[in-house]
């Protein structure tokens, strides 16, 4: 959790005095650390006649004193996200600790709306109401924000047209914010599959509170032909002062892998080659059983039909058992070929394919595959040399 969190009893009333209350989006910049690195979005409410100014936060969660059940809930995506009510002056003073900027969009409601959308916040925060089961992508502090306007307008708000809409996937568009952090850009494609590669429309843009702030500035609300802009006025309350690492690509590590596996088989070191092999194949084999995980043991939908099990395949452990085994029989043939098969065919259609791999696998594929057809020459040549003793 970001900020101490005000005790109130289960019964919240914010509704006195409700046309005094000034409602506001709260957007907050990115920060530096994995769990800012997209930004946050809060609703902010005063009312000095009752003398309180707080944020309402959908995205805290408790730590759990078991830190290895906190971590497995983490990562099975049953980490239970909660919303919860702040003092204003303790939030905002957090973010200017971490020099990210904040700026607020006070919003253009009446009594009626007003009364409406507090009415919503005092239900949502109902002990049996906090808890939801946060989805990154479709169910986050941005997008609750969203459906509460919905709720609270119905056909009568329009969104704005984003000029991102229909033009870019999920996961080309939090590529954008992942720029600066190349190895968590990695992670983060490997363990996605194809769900996310997908144009996100207008609505779905607004997963990020980058993107609810500039379609709330250029949308309008209208009710009985009179149409109003959603949003009153601006204020700017933390400038941003964040500064990010210089951009290091991380490519140039595989293909110096590549490289290396190339380079032992030109100077013909089996032995050399076989622990190398077996290294590497370890590694992707690994992935590949954590990337089973992640589509089939946990609740993430993001993770699911996950194309890069393609290459990065638990099977790679057959191979690792043959070349320790020194096993090279008919059984190794078919299993190579098979291999191949999928290798090469990963290969002449990856830039048709439904997902996007990142740029740095390309060459670890490359790689794989000719891991695979020395063994599978070497193979072939043992069965045909049996043969011949026959």
């Amino acid at each position: 959790m970001c900020c101490p969190i005000f005790i109130f009893s289960n019964k919240l009333d914010l509704s006195n005095n409700v046309g005094q209350t000034k409602i506001s989006v709260l957007t907050c910049d990115p920060g530096n650390e994995i769990y800012s690195l997209f930004g946050h979005s809060a609703l902010r409410l005063q009312n000095p006649v009752q003398g309180y100014d707080l944020v309402v936060n959908w995205g805290l969660f408790e730590f759990s004193e078991n830190q290895f059940d906190f971590g497995y809930d983490f990562a099975k995506g049953r980490l239970k996200y909660f919303m919860g009510l702040q003092s204003a002056t303790n939030f905002m003073e957090e973010y200017k600790g971490s020099r990210r900027g904040i700026r607020e969009q006070i919003l253009n409601l009446n009594k009626e709306e007003k009364f409406k959308l507090i009415t919503l916040i005092e239900n949502n925060y109902k002990p049996e109401n906090r808890n939801y089961k946060y989805e990154f992508f479709y169910d986050n502090c941005s997008s609750r924000i969203r459906d509460l306007l919905k709720t609270v307008f119905n056909e009568e708000i329009k969104f704005h047209s984003s000029s991102k809409s229909n033009k870019f996937t999920f996961r080309e568009i939090i590529h954008e914010y992942l720029k600066y952090n190349p190895w968590l850009e990695l992670g983060i494609d490997l363990v996605l599959g194809k769900k996310i590669d997908v144009l996100v429309n207008n609505e779905n843009l607004m997963f990020l509170p980058e993107n609810v702030e500039q379609i709330l500035d250029s949308t309008y609300v209208k009710n009985n032909e009179v149409q109003k802009k959603i949003v009153l006025s601006k204020n700017i309350l933390i400038k941003s002062n964040i500064k990010k690492d210089d951009l290091k690509s991380i490519k140039i590590y595989s293909w110096i892998i590549l490289s290396i596996t190339m380079l032992l088989l030109i100077i013909k070191k089996e032995r050399l080659f076989n622990y190398w092999s077996v290294i590497n194949l370890f590694v992707v084999g690994t992935l590949g059983l954590v990337l089973l995980f992640m589509w089939f043991g946990t609740d993430h939908s993001g993770t699911k039909m996950n194309l890069n099990l393609l290459w990065a395949s638990p099977l790679h452990f057959v191979l690792i058992f043959c070349i320790l085994k020194g096993y090279l029989n008919n059984f190794t043939y078919w299993y190579l070929t098979f291999s191949i098969i999928l290798i090469f065919t990963t290969i002449l259609f990856w830039f048709t394919l439904t997902q996007e791999f990142n740029a740095f696998v390309k060459p670890i594929i490359l790689q794989l595959a000719i891991i695979y057809y020395y063994y599978f020459k070497k193979c072939n040549n043992q069965i045909n040399l049996n043969k011949t003793k026959a």
